[in-house]
């Protein structure tokens, strides 16, 4: 992806043609889902992100639950956007205190 540039959207551009069963390994799922959730984020689409990272979820658990980054991201979503769908199950994925 794009991410290294620091330019979010043209990393979810370049990443909307990959699909993850072009990933052999549940890892590299899970990775694709969340650097997609990476720059959803940067690029301020809260709703994108955390479908991305339930994704990752989904595919690799440990991406969401035991990487900091991801935590973090997490965590913001959770006391910036604490309706949007999918962050309660994320909160409780990643093992942080629960959305009040």
């Amino acid at each position: 992806m794009l991410w290294s540039l620091g330019d979010a959207g043209a990393a979810v551009y370049a990443g909307r043609n990959l699909r993850a069963s072009q990933f052999p390994t549940a890892e590299r799922r899970g990775r694709l889902h969340s650097d997609l959730a990476r720059a959803y984020w940067r690029w301020g689409k809260p709703e994108q992100t955390a479908q991305a990272l339930l994704a990752a979820h989904r595919a690799a658990p440990s991406e969401v639950r035991d990487r900091p980054s991801i935590r973090a991201i997490v965590t913001d979503l959770a006391q910036r956007h604490p309706h949007t769908s999918g962050v309660r199950e994320l909160v409780a994925t990643a093992r942080l205190r629960p959305v009040s």
